[in-house]
């Protein structure tokens, strides 16, 4: 891109400070989006750029932009607007922040607030400067990621269409190109309910439930040379409330599983399947997966994208990217994995996401920005 001046102009910090900042300032845990959406669609409505509405669940729409520009091909740029609940110890309000230097501090202001500020200015750019880029460009806010991400499955559930994907996640020393998925096990153990005082006549479901938690460490864990999946027995429960002498007749257990490149959900439920038979139990075993479900992703670092996004990055850092795999899981997963998306997780730098006085590096806002515009300018030809 020959138009350097255009391009450093594309957002400065402090709007970019400013924009973050607006965005931390709307309380957006799950469920309480449509506010800040709003702002979003508003946003984007005064920089010429129509928004379009996509109910999902209750007052908590997705809200997309789509740049259409001639035939070419389709650059997706997502972010979702929600944020974890606030920790205790701020030292600030936690949606009016602070700035202290470089770093502007607010929920949500790494994780990920930061990132949509990013993709929008970046929208705001190509949609000024139309003459260097040619194809569609599509922004995405949702809604849900930290709980269920009902915003990414509405988008994947519409047919959504794209040849390349940024998840503008906070990343930028390491952009993400694979992460692990993520299946959630249901367990439930269904024994026969007697007097406590005569348990012989019973089947403890309690006590059957445990003798597989306690063989879990058997089960095959995943193989990957970049990924490492994972397993953890979230809770165990059996019995009344009530105080009452009766052998437990049902007992549930839920177990996270990360899994990695070449296991399914279905694949997961096999090994418990198998696990349970090998008991010899005299209770009945059912398993089943609950929600939310993230299938694992990779993209090959020799991809084109990949290296096309490289050059971006360099051209704006000075130095090749680090890239990454994450042990946690995000929307990528669902454009990668379920749609079959070129994808990279790239945004801002930052610290304390999930913590008291979480914050954003405010230079690698605007910094993000210019590398969105150049990679974008780069493949949509």
């Amino acid at each position: 891109m020959a138009d350097t001046t255009w391009l450093r102009e594309a957002a400065t910090d402090e709007e970019a400070a400013a924009l973050t900042a607006e965005l931390v300032a709307i309380r957006s845990y799950p469920g309480e989006e449509g506010a800040v959406q709003r702002a979003v669609a508003a946003w984007l409505e005064r920089h010429g750029m129509r928004p379009e509405i996509q109910p999902t669940q209750g007052d908590r729409p997705n809200v997309l932009a789509r740049l259409a520009n001639g035939e070419g091909p389709t650059l997706l740029l997502n972010g979702h607007v929600d944020t974890v609940l606030a920790a205790r110890g701020w030292s600030c309000d936690p949606w009016q922040g602070r700035r202290e230097g470089d770093r502007l501090y607010g929920l949500g202001a790494f994780d990920m607030k930061s990132g949509v500020a990013a993709m929008l200015l970046a929208a705001r750019a190509l949609n000024e400067r139309r003459d260097l880029w040619r194809g569609t460009l599509v922004v995405s806010s949702v809604v849900d990621e930290e709980a269920y991400s009902i915003g990414a499955r509405a988008l994947v559930e519409s047919g959504l269409q794209a040849d390349y994907c940024v998840v503008t996640e906070p990343s930028w020393d390491n952009p993400v190109i694979g992460a692990v998925g993520k299946v959630l096990v249901r367990g439930e153990v269904t024994g026969r309910a007697a007097h406590g005082s005569w348990p012989h006549q019973g089947i403890n479901a309690a006590v059957e439930a445990s003798r597989l938690v306690a063989r879990l460490d058997e089960l095959p864990l995943g193989r990957h040379p970049r990924l490492q999946a994972t397993q953890c027995l979230l809770g165990l429960h059996s019995g009344s409330e009530q105080y009452v002498i009766t052998v437990p007749e049902r007992a549930t257990f839920t177990i996270n599983r990360h899994i990695v490149p070449g296991e399914t959900g279905e694949s997961v439920l096999a090994e418990m399947r198998e696990l349970a038979a090998s008991l010899g139990s005299p209770a009945q075993f059912d398993f089943a997966i609950d929600p939310p479900y993230y299938p694992p992703w990779e993209i090959a670092a020799d991809h084109p994208f990949v290296q096309r996004f490289a050059e971006a990055y360099r051209a704006e850092a000075g130095h090749d990217p680090a890239f990454a795999h994450a042990m946690g899981v995000a929307d990528s997963n669902y454009f990668a994995a379920d749609l079959g998306i070129p994808t990279i997780q790239f945004g801002p730098r930052g610290g304390g996401a999930h913590q008291a006085d979480e914050w954003v590096d405010v230079p690698s806002i605007a910094a993000s920005v210019r590398v969105l515009v150049r990679l974008a300018t780069d493949i949509l030809r």
